[in-house]
């Protein structure tokens, strides 16, 4: 026997191996195994490298871990209960209708994400990642307790470089300092970059770091912590799409202009974000004690702001099944009475959120869709044009960006809406770990509309009747085929 005979066949038992481990053990979609499969039958080789990079699931060890560092597991289910039904809430008369009229939403949340309803939320919306940059600069200038931050990207350039020397200022000020960053994300920063930080004082660690120094030598890398969070003394919070690199602050030609969506929270959800945060920060330094340190009045002081806002804090990641924020958006999207907005840079849904807009135009709901016109990952844009070309076939009205659009924003009937980090694809789905806010308020959702609104006059219109060459055609059907591995 040759030695390309015998490679061979070992390629093909381990494929075959893999294979029925796939479909034995793993509790990946019936899509996702196909797909899988697939890319095994015919690329053997390359399929069988992809898979134990790219597939590979997390490991009942890690689920565990997971599961016994979340700080909402942590606490008991009644006092839970008991926060709601005995919270006094201060609505005026419409934030009041509001909340009655989506209450089976708000129950929905709060059953299937332990999300709670904290009413006294003051909201600033950004559209622009540089207004953005600016605020949480101002508060952590303004720090006197703790800084948190918890991002998918904090880039070794200019702006990253700026944050970790305020944060390194702050330490000097006896204000303490804990940081995140996942490691995929922020391939370009080392844990070197952050050595002054470190001997001031200053916490650092990586989500789900690599097998020695290299960042591409990780096991784990298709599972992405993909939030965006700041909490400043616990009384300060963000989340939204904005990253601390310079493109998502407008500085990339190619990418301009850059339009995002990210929000400032004052009130009682700041709390919901501090304990995503120690949730990550708790399993990031593999702490599974009982986390009585974090359970402290610095880190969850008593909100003084009287704000109108009602919001509710979701999160989702792959240490379960349950894709809490996609099913949130279903529930949103099956709710809706007239409109629905989305924006997004990836429209590469599973079956259930597209059959769920299908649903909506068949019933005479406007569904409107804005995705960007230029591309950043091409494969994924070719997939996101080939579900595009679906919606606008059965009625919806989608929209280009001249620009890169990032925001992740969905918008029913004018008068509640979410914003977050969870894209409209399988990746955000059930592989990343991701955080949403959704605001019932339609003052603030009439704000987002307006930013929408501009947008729109900053975009062309994908219609029916859009020429598409047939080799382009070709390439979002052949990239639809990979829609679960995206």
């Amino acid at each position: 026997m040759d030695t390309i005979s015998m490679w061979t066949i070992i390629a093909f038992v381990l494929n075959l191996l893999l294979a029925i481990a796939m479909v034995i053990s793993e509790r990946k979609s019936v899509q996702s195994v196909f797909a899988w499969l697939s890319l095994l039958a015919f690329f053997p080789i390359v399929g069988f490298v992809l898979y134990i990079i790219f597939g590979n699931g997390l490991g009942i060890r890690t689920r565990r871990m997971l599961k016994r560092t979340n700080m909402v597991n942590i606490g008991n289910r009644k006092e839970l209960e008991a926060m709601i039904k005995n919270h006094n809430y201060k609505f005026d008369e419409r934030t009041a209708e509001l909340v009655e009229k989506y209450d089976e939403l708000i129950k929905f949340n709060y059953n299937w994400a332990s999300s709670i309803l904290t009413d006294n939320n003051s909201i600033q919306f950004f559209a622009d990642g540089k207004e953005q940059f600016d605020a949480l600069k101002k508060d952590i200038v303004a720090a006197r307790n703790h800084i948190h931050l918890d991002y998918y990207i904090l880039a070794h350039d200019k702006f990253g470089k700026e944050i970790i020397n305020l944060c390194t200022q702050k330490l000097s000020e006896g204000v303490s300092v804990k940081i995140i960053i996942d490691s995929l994300g922020s391939i370009t920063t080392r844990k070197r970059h952050f050595k002054k930080f470190i001997k001031a004082g200053g916490e650092f660690r990586e989500f789900f770091p690599p097998i020695l120094p290299f960042k591409m030598l990780n096991f784990k890398m298709n599972y992405r912590n993909h939030r965006k969070i700041a909490v400043i003394d616990g009384k300060i919070g963000y989340l939204g799409g904005v990253n601390l690199r310079a493109d998502h602050l407008g500085y990339d030609k190619k990418l301009t202009p850059w339009r995002d969506a990210h929000i400032r929270i004052e009130g009682l959800s700041v709390s919901a974000l501090q304990i995503v945060f120690l949730s990550d920060w708790r399993f990031s330094t593999n702490d599974q004690k009982y986390p009585l340190k974090y359970l402290k009045k610095d880190y969850f002081p008593e909100p003084n702001i009287d704000g109108k806002c009602p919001v509710q804090i979701i999160t989702s990641g792959p240490s379960n099944d349950k894709a809490e924020i996609k099913n949130a958006l279903v529930k949103m999207i099956t709710m809706a009475k007239k409109s629905i907005i989305i924006q997004t840079p990836y429209f590469v849904p599973d079956q259930v959120y597209i059959d769920s807009l299908k649903l909506a135009i068949a019933s005479g709901i406007e569904v409107q869709l804005m995705i960007p016109k230029i591309p950043d990952k091409k494969l994924v844009y070719n997939a996101s044009l080939s579900y595009v070309r679906e919606l606008v076939k059965l009625g919806a009205k989608v929209y280009l960006y001249k620009g890169f659009l990032h925001a992740k924003t969905m918008i029913i009937d004018d008068e509640i809406c979410t914003i977050g980090t969870c894209n409209s694809d399988n990746r955000s789905f059930y592989l990343n770990f991701e955080i949403n806010a959704i605001v019932y308020n339609e003052e603030f959702t009439k704000t987002v509309l307006k930013s929408i609104e501009i947008d729109t006059k900053n975009s062309v219109e994908f219609k029916n009747n859009t020429h598409i060459p047939w080799f382009r055609r070709f390439k979002m059907a052949f990239s639809r085929l990979f829609t679960p591995l995206l």
